[in-house]
């Protein structure tokens, strides 16, 4: 298991949240091809600005494939004390307690985006975050992220800093509920672009 601090580097700049890892298939992130490795800034500083409002105790949690400027940037974020753990989709078992922030990164095939979806959010606490790295631009990740998170009265969409989604944990009425799919639904044309772009690259590709 590596033990990290500061930001994100073993021994780096002030301890803050302390971040343990474990690694997935030999190495920490695995980030779909079709999302960008790094996260922008403004990615970067929504995550920072949600882990600042945590006070200790506190975990945030980071799983699939985690881009290592989202580890970063959410330890950057974290006040001592609150917890910043990276595990495996498969090592949910590992973690005892709630989760006050859950990071999800893209994974490349449906069925596993559904088993995280169904396994790992359950874990977070009433009023939450979740983000969602490669939402509406990845389509297994979408299909499944709209089938589980999306479908459920117990998320509310926030909005989106591109593929970087963020959901918050809530009983949503019934009129709530269809304003939330109103909501994402309205992300879906972007997401068609999105899709169209990448198909238009692969082709000049092959071309070339």
């Amino acid at each position: 298991m590596v033990h990290v601090v500061g930001n994100g580097v073993p021994g780096s700049g002030p301890q803050r949240g302390c971040i343990r890892s474990t690694p997935v298939h030999g190495r920490l992130t695995g980030a779909c091809a079709t999302v960008a490795a790094v996260l922008d800034h403004a990615q970067a500083e929504r995550l920072r600005a949600c882990a600042r409002v945590l006070t200790a105790p506190a975990r945030i949690v980071l799983t699939g494939g985690v881009a290592p400027g989202a580890a970063q940037a959410l330890s950057a974020g974290a006040a001592p004390g609150v917890e910043v753990i990276a595990l495996a989709p498969g090592e949910i078992a590992r973690l005892d307690g709630p989760i006050d922030v859950l990071f999800i990164g893209p994974a490349r095939r449906f069925s596993l985006a559904v088993d995280i979806f169904e396994r790992w959010p359950g874990r977070v606490v009433p009023g939450g975050t979740l983000f969602v790295h490669g939402a509406f631009v990845t389509p297994p990740l979408t299909a499944a992220l709209l089938r589980t998170v999306g479908a459920s009265r117990a998320w509310r969409y926030f909005g989106r800093e591109g593929a970087l989604a963020e959901y918050f944990r809530a009983e949503l009425s019934h009129g709530e509920r269809v304003l939330d799919a109103i909501a994402q639904v309205a992300q879906l044309p972007w997401f068609a672009r999105q899709v169209a772009r990448r198909r238009m690259r692969a082709r000049k590709l092959r071309s070339a």
